[in-house]
């Protein structure tokens, strides 16, 4: 992944294998900021994503939550459905224009929705909140912004340590797709025409990444370009670390937790080798008793 005006990095050794370790560090610093920058392009883009938020929803029902944490909420796309149906709703995320853009939200809302939000900035590994809670979630990949396996456990570890007893975790992360992942990176990808929704300007969305197969983080590029030709392309960054599911559910037990509910979409439907997420239901294992003599 490169900045605005730069060439890609060269292809040949990005296919060969790992990037200089300093490039991706830049490029993962900057992939988990850049694409949450602008809230109201990035609600626009998602606009038609719904079957998480209904999968969580339910999720919140079955459970009986009324305490939720709510991670990487961002502008509020799953918090104020959740607080519309009753349930008491934290925020966390550390973008200053998502999280803009949902406190106008809660401002907009019901006085008895606002009552049930509360927002604040931080850190996915080192958050601290007031409370316990009955259920806390990380959707639509959120936890892919947790680059390393330090990273993971620190991140279980703060929402273990906020979770009520009998509480759990849901979360949603990709399914791996080696094709997508060893695609030809010096093409562009998915091009779609839509209009800006604050500019009103035709533009042309398009996509390509690197792969870095030892730390398994994609870094991609999203090339916003004028249809007419007028004016230079926008580049920006987006840095998603890659879990495989035997992997993921090791590094899940390896924090403490148990995984109770694996689903291959937010239908409820198996994990299998054809689905495009993995959506978890992890809780707490017990802490063994010493044995007394």
């Amino acid at each position: 992944m490169v900045a605005v005006g730069t060439a890609n990095p060269s292809s040949s050794v990005a296919r060969a294998g790992r990037l200089p370790a300093e490039l991706i560090d830049d490029l993962v610093d900057a992939g988990s900021r850049e694409h949450y920058s602008d809230a109201a392009l990035y609600d626009y883009e998602y606009r038609r994503r719904r079957a998480d938020v209904t999968f969580y929803r339910e999720l919140a029902k079955r459970r009986g939550a009324d305490q939720i944490l709510d991670l990487g909420c961002g502008s509020g796309r799953v918090t104020i459905p959740l607080a519309r149906d009753g349930h008491h709703v934290h925020g966390i995320d550390q973008s200053p224009s998502m999280l803009a853009t949902l406190k106008k939200r809660i401002e907009d809302a019901p006085v008895p929705v606002q009552e049930r939000i509360r927002v604040s900035p931080g850190d996915l590994c080192t958050f601290t909140v007031a409370g316990k809670y009955d259920l806390a979630i990380a959707a639509f990949n959120v936890l892919e912004h947790l680059y390393t396996r330090g990273e993971l456990a620190a991140c279980l570890a703060r929402v273990a340590a906020h979770l009520a007893p009998g509480g759990a975790f849901a979360f949603d992360v990709q399914m791996p797709d080696l094709g997508w992942l060893l695609r030809d990176s010096r093409k562009r990808w998915a091009k779609t025409r839509f209009t800006d929704p604050t500019t009103k300007r035709p533009m042309f969305y398009s996509t390509n990444h690197d792969y870095d197969p030892v730390g398994q983080i994609a870094n991609i590029r999203i090339f916003y370009d004028p249809v007419d030709g007028k004016g230079p392309t926008k580049v920006v960054k987006l840095s998603q670390r890659k879990y495989f599911p035997a992997e993921l559910e090791a590094l899940v037990a390896h924090a403490g937790f148990r995984v109770v509910e694996r689903y291959g979409d937010f239908a409820w439907r198996e994990l299998d080798g054809t689905a495009e997420s993995q959506v978890l239901i992890a809780e707490r294992q017990p802490i063994p008793r010493r044995k007394t003599r």
